[in-house]
């Protein structure tokens, strides 16, 4: 009886453990360019979890539904894009231009989205908890449904033009 017990214990305690290495190995800009997803398409049902792309041209594309878990997507363009139900939970898109880009239903759990160019996207519905916005823009953005818990606002420029005063946790103060 306590084989069995400790053994999912276990297996549990290594998930999590896994789980918090990936979000220091998404969020690093310390690390080299050995490529982590070599099959990574721009592309719907696109499989590039755990890719390093930064700086990737990607405007236009339609990546619907796709899987792009703990991803470095750090000053990519993205601009114009369809992300339409995409996973990006604990995603780097810092500094990334998602200009009119749709990212509807989208999954951006803990992502760094930290300078990002949101500005006239589609973000209906789109789960952004424990997301990190400081000094992103939101300018115009839909967020009709979206999903704010515990994400970071402190300097983002909301969508009506204001800018999230220091502290803006969850909502834009």
């Amino acid at each position: 009886m306590f084989m069995p017990n400790f053994t999912r214990i276990t297996g549990v305690c290594c998930l999590l453990a896994l789980a918090y290495s990936g979000i220091a190995t998404a969020w690093d800009e310390k690390l080299d360019d050995t490529p982590m997803n070599t099959t990574c398409k721009p592309e719907p049902l696109a499989q590039c979890s755990w890719a390093r792309m930064q700086g990737a041209k990607w405007s236009g594309l339609d990546m619907t539904d796709g899987a792009m878990l703990s991803i470095r997507l750090d000053g990519a363009d993205l601009s114009r894009s369809n992300l339409t139900r995409a996973n990006f939970q604990v995603a780097n898109l810092s500094k990334a231009n998602l200009m009119m880009a749709n990212l509807e239903d989208a999954h951006m759990h803990a992502a760094n989205l930290q300078k990002a160019n949101l500005m006239l996207a589609n973000m209906t519905g789109v789960n952004l908890l424990d997301a990190d916005l400081r000094g992103a823009n939101l300018r115009g953005a839909k967020l009709q449904g979206a999903i704010l818990i515990a994400a970071k606002l402190e300097g983002a420029t909301w969508v009506d033009g204001s800018v999230c005063a220091a502290g803006s946790v969850g909502e834009c103060r």
